[in-house]
């Protein structure tokens, strides 16, 4: 009876080791196959576009890398590296995979925050028409030129100049801190006097941006803080009678206010 019961027992043990062996060699097996098969190679890539700036045609062209390369070893980075060459504000990447060779990619790229103008004194202004693409500024101070965007006609105008070399598209022009800075220079005009930003001019190389309200025009810098300069504004207005100002407030200086 004992004997009977230990070869019971020894059978059941190789039954159960030959479970585990078949069920590593299916594992192995199916990895093997996921790897090595050619139905598993990127044969399709679908981009899933965010905003109609994105040109589909150009993104294609970037991640043709990535055609006939294995789907299950690709990740987000491979991808995220591929986009950047070409898209200056992309901000993030999702990637899934629709098995068995179709990857599929959503994209998102910086908010739109202004449209933008640059002038140069000695070419004059461009007509209308000239150009088929519009110049805009993302929230990350990238400049974009994009024959579509999503809500640019509402956008608001930021005119550049003082750049000394022409901006390029697909460069930062502008910090992002500096961008905050003149947002946060719109709300406090805003919050504090009722005044609404009507024209904004930045120029580059000095780092300095004018603000054109109803009555006449604002010159801020950033070598001093907002608050000193808004101060220098509220004191200002309280002291000269607006009928004297008929075109600028110069709030730079630290020791006094400048007017025209």
């Amino acid at each position: 009876m004992r004997r009977v019961s230990e070869k019971m027992v020894k059978l059941r043990r190789h039954v159960a080791f030959a479970m585990i062996g078949f069920l590593l060699l299916g594992i192995v097996g199916f990895f093997a196959v996921a790897l090595f098969s050619p139905l598993m190679r990127t044969a399709e890539v679908r981009i899933v576009r965010t905003d109609v700036r994105l040109d589909l045609e150009q993104i294609q062209s970037l991640l043709s890398p990535l055609f006939g390369k294995h789907l299950l070893l690709l990740s987000a980075y491979d991808v995220r590296t591929l986009l950047e060459e070409g898209l200056p504000d992309l901000r993030s990447v999702k990637v899934d995979k629709d098995y068995p060779s179709t990857l599929v990619v959503r994209i998102t790229v910086d908010p739109l925050i202004a449209r933008l103008v640059i002038r140069n004194p000695e070419e004059g202004n461009i007509p209308e028409g000239v150009t088929s693409t519009i110049d805009y500024l993302t929230s990350e101070g990238t400049y974009i030129a994009s024959a579509r965007a999503s809500g640019g006609d509402s956008l608001p105008t930021i005119t550049l100049v003082d750049w000394g070399a022409r901006p390029i598209p697909g460069t930062e022009i502008l910090t992002s801190e500096f961008l905050l800075r003149v947002a946060a220079t719109e709300r406090n005009l805003q919050e504090q006097f009722g005044q609404q930003v009507l024209e904004r001019m930045v120029y580059l190389r000095a780092q300095e941006y004018h603000l054109r309200i109803s009555q006449w025009t604002l010159w801020f810098d950033v070598r001093s803080s907002l608050e000193e300069q808004i101060q220098r504004y509220r004191i200002f207005l309280r002291e000269v009678p607006p009928e004297e100002v008929k075109e600028y407030v110069d709030l730079r200086l630290k020791d006094r206010v400048v007017y025209r």
